[in-house]
């Protein structure tokens, strides 16, 4: 074998080692980007799948709050109603022809010689000559009265007792006003 041959040979070693190398390059690029495919694919289903968790939940949370927001006008409206209520009653009270004689009932009833008797600005005005109490200042209520002996003072005044009343009669008006809803 000469040294042409040799030569040749050594070329044609090396042409099928280059197209082997390439063709081996190839098929490691292929395994590569079917790999990353792959993992793209995998990566893309668990974010998807986050994602739509993630969506579910702040609907959820948004669902929740409107419901909470809907459930907290609905009562705030009828705790106006029944507030309507207590105004209406409280005029109906203070228009009753006998209120003037029930607050002189109730100053002589529990009020005692060393007692301070205080009533509404128009209250004390109207009442003062039939009471026959010491009057002090008048109070900053509605109507009704404030009875002051030494440190122990008896409220009954108006507001005050349509706010209890109005608390204990709440579970009974709502159902009366609010039957439907």
């Amino acid at each position: 074998m000469g040294t042409n041959e040799l030569v040749e040979k050594i070329r044609a070693d090396s042409r099928e080692r280059v197209v082997g190398i390439n063709a081996e390059r190839d098929q490691k690029v292929a395994e590569t980007r079917a790999r990353a495919t792959a993992e793209v694919a995998v990566i893309e289903s668990e974010s998807e799948g986050r994602s739509r968790r993630e969506c579910g939940a702040i609907l959820e949370r948004a669902r929740g709050s409107a419901r909470l927001e809907q459930r907290n006008a609905v009562l705030a409206a009828r705790w106006q109603v029944l507030d309507l209520v207590a105004r209406r009653a409280q005029d109906k009270v203070l228009a009753d022809p006998g209120y003037a004689d029930a607050m002189v009932q109730l100053a002589k009833k529990y009020g005692r010689p060393d007692s301070v008797v205080r009533l509404s600005e128009a209250d004390s005005r109207s009442l003062v000559a039939r009471l026959g109490k010491t009057l002090g200042e008048p109070a900053s209520i509605v109507g009704g009265v404030l009875i002051q002996t030494g440190k122990e003072e008896l409220n009954f005044s108006l507001t005050e007792n349509l706010s209890d009343r109005r608390e204990e009669l709440a579970p009974d008006l709502s159902q009366i006003l609010f039957q439907n809803s």
